[in-house]
Parts: C-alpha cells; sequence; structure tokens
C-alpha cells in the first residue's frame, strides 16, 4: 500500500487532502469563533441585563480597572449629583433607524469618584450646532439605576464644540478636564431624585440584540473539523481499494439475478 501512496497520482490527491483538510481547520475555527462570541454576547444580556443593580466599584475595582467583556451590560447603581455644566453630546447616533445624539454628562458619586452617564438620545436639529431641546438635567442627588459599558474607540473626527463623534473616555476626560473613571460608562435606565421624583429625560435606546441562536455555529464548527477527517478517510479508502485490486484482481462481479419470467421464456 505504501507503493500505491508513492506514485505521482496518489501523491497529488495527497496533497489535495491536505489543502482541503487545512481549509475546513480554519473554516471550523471561524464558526467556532462566530460560536463563541454569540454565547458571550447572550450571556451579557440574559444574565447581565437584568441582574441586581450592583456598585459600580465593585465591577471597576481600581480607578485604571477596565471593563472586561463578561462585565458587559451588568446593571449598576449610583448615588450622587450631576455635573451638567460639562455636558457633552455624541453625535451621528442610531435609535430605531433615525440619527441624533446621546447626551453624555459626568456625575460625581457619593464616595468621591466621576462616572460618564449617558441619559439616552435625542434628535437632530435643524444644524449640527442646534440639535433638537435637550431635557433638564436634573439638580441635587439622584440615583441612578444602568449598564456599564465599555468605552469605544476613537472615531478621529473633527466634532462640532461640546460634541464627540464616539464615546471614547478618554477624549471626553480631556474636553471635561473632568476625572471620568476610564474603564466603563454608565447607559441610564432609570432616574430617581432625593424626593423620589422621576425626571423628564432623553428616549431611551432598544435592548441589545443577543444575535441569532449560536449552537447552529458550534454545529457548523465541528461539521468542517469532520469533513477535514473524512477527507483523508476517503483518500484512503480508495487507496486500499485499488492496492487490493493490484495484488488479489478485481473483485468478483455478483451473477445476475435472473427473474422466473425470463426462465420461463427461455
Amino acid at each position: 500500500m505504501l507503493r500505491v501512496l508513492l506514485t505521482r497520482r496518489w501523491l497529488t490527491w495527497l496533497l489535495v487532502a491536505v489543502v482541503w483538510a487545512i481549509a475546513c481547520v480554519f473554516l471550523g475555527r471561524w464558526q467556532w469563533h462566530r460560536y463563541e462570541s454569540k454565547s458571550l454576547s447572550q450571556h451579557q444580556v440574559s444574565d447581565n441585563y437584568n441582574g441586581t443593580p450592583v456598585s459600580v466599584d465593585s465591577v471597576l475595582k481600581t480607578p485604571d480597572s477596565k471593563l472586561t467583556a463578561d462585565d458587559k451590560w451588568t446593571q449598576v447603581r449610583l448615588v450622587g449629583r450631576y455635573d451638567d455644566g460639562k455636558r457633552v453630546l455624541a453625535r451621528n447616533r442610531p435609535n430605531n433607524s433615525y440619527y441624533g445624539y446621546e447626551v453624555l454628562i459626568p456625575f460625581r458619586q457619593n464616595d468621591g469618584s466621576t462616572v460618564l452617564v449617558d441619559r439616552g438620545w435625542i434628535d437632530n436639529g435643524p444644524t449640527a450646532a442646534a440639535p433638537a431641546s435637550v431635557p433638564a438635567t436634573p439638580s441635587g442627588e439622584v440615583t441612578i439605576t444602568g449598564w456599564l459599558l465599555p468605552s469605544e474607540k476613537s472615531a478621529a473626527k473633527q466634532s462640532v464644540s461640546g460634541q464627540v463623534s464616539s464615546i471614547n473616555l478618554p477624549e471626553i476626560r480631556r474636553m471635561t478636564g473632568d476625572s471620568i473613571h476610564p474603564g466603563g460608562y454608565v447607559l441610564m435606565r432609570t432616574e430617581k431624585t432625593a424626593t423620589g421624583a422621576v425626571p423628564a429625560k432623553p428616549a431611551p435606546l432598544p435592548k441589545p440584540d443577543p444575535g441569532s441562536y449560536a449552537g447552529i455555529n458550534l454545529s457548523y464548527a465541528l461539521q468542517w473539523w469532520a469533513a477535514a477527517v473524512c477527507g483523508f478517510g476517503f483518500l484512503f479508502y480508495r487507496m486500499r481499494r485499488e492496492h487490493l485490486e493490484a495484488t488479489r484482481g478485481p473483485r468478483p462481479r455478483k451473477p445476475k439475478k435472473v427473474r422466473i419470467w425470463d426462465e420461463e421464456d427461455g
């Protein structure tokens, strides 16, 4: 059988099987990474989104902590005051197929730390420098629940004064001069004043889409990896058949079955 393998024809087919196997392994890994990404996204939405609110410092434990993928959409609770004089608008932000602004305000907690809070979405105005009216920011002590989200990548675009093109926390820190925590910001869910009143606020953003069922990508990954093995299996099956035919001769064919009426006609 080794002599059969070492012929030019079968070495060529072996090379084809190797290329096929490598392609299948990479396609399987691609599907596996998609499975992991979808599973993580679904975990964030199912476990974190409606979880019991915790303090920000229980997630971002140090001033330099970064929000991990597992902690994205963790629900948190904050008590403190807005610094409305340092309000920033994030422009070109989608909401149900419309584009507008998200209202970003530094929020100083009672423990002294400052977190950026995204109060929600407002519509575009007549010009880029004149957005639609922004609901008044509540004064005094406020209690907020919301979700922790990571800093976005810098859009590297020049914006109108008081506006940003992405929620990039280092850039907003420089713009406001405030010591906003760089590890993540809070997308507001609810807001109450010390008297229990619920202030008017911008429009909420939609719940994140967890994506399609992740198991289908796991199934595809396993199928691709199985196909890599099957390619070698089929190759060696055909080689063995050729080897046996060369050493023992071709397999005898089964005699053709004669139908009863054929015998009678004969």
